[in-house]
């Protein structure tokens, strides 16, 4: 996998990367060893930047020591986040300012590649809920109870799979219907994925 590795500290992240790379993922920077946090690769190289070059499975920010607000050095989390990159928070956890937005909280850097794993697979809850608001409208509108319906969004790759649950039966119109609204409802919270693809569970 992708990997975006961020660091609060300089040198934070050296173990982490050299985990990473040894468990086969590719590793890929804002900055580059050494330099200053400001400005990042994205400005000084223009077409660079790992998350507008290349499909990014996960970001890490390793946290050196604690702190209450973001360091300098993890500026590239903010642009993961607003792409909906999953985010694992790594190594000295306590007081991060990320953790309500993290995948994934990882005391410390061992088994991180175990963490990275996890958070490339876990559902995409804001998606998911975008989703289901969206079939939950079109049952209703259909006189159908879509109080139980749900929606569950992964993502594979540069696209994502939703799987709608509604929980009654559909007509296939009804089934239909509810697919591309769900495919608006989720472009107009993420537009980055390539294709979003549907299954409705009947």
């Amino acid at each position: 996998m992708r990997v975006l590795l961020l660091e609060g500290d300089p040198g934070a992240a050296a173990d982490a990367a050299a985990e990473l790379a040894e468990a086969g993922h590719e590793v890929s920077r804002c900055h580059e060893a050494g330099t200053p946090a400001f400005p990042c690769r994205g400005l000084t190289e223009p077409g660079t930047c790992p998350l507008e070059r290349e499909h990014i499975d996960v970001a890490v920010v390793v946290r050196g020591q604690p702190g209450n607000g973001p360091a300098p050095g993890e500026d590239g989390v903010r642009c993961a986040l607003r792409r909906f990159v999953p985010l694992v928070v790594a190594g000295d956890v306590s007081r991060s300012p990320y953790t309500d937005w993290a995948t994934v909280v990882h005391e410390g850097t061992d088994e991180l590649d175990l963490a990275v794993t996890e958070a490339a697979s876990a559902p995409l809850r804001r998606h998911a809920d975008a989703a289901t608001r969206s079939l939950r409208e079109v049952l209703s509108r259909h006189g159908l109870d879509g109080s139980m319906a749900e929606a569950h969004v992964r993502r594979v790759g540069d696209d994502l799979r939703v799987m709608l649950r509604p929980n009654v039966p559909v007509e296939p119109a009804v089934a239909e219907m509810a697919s591309v609204r769900a495919v608006g409802a989720v472009r107009a919270l993420d537009a980055h994925p390539r294709v979003i693809d549907v299954t409705i569970e009947h």
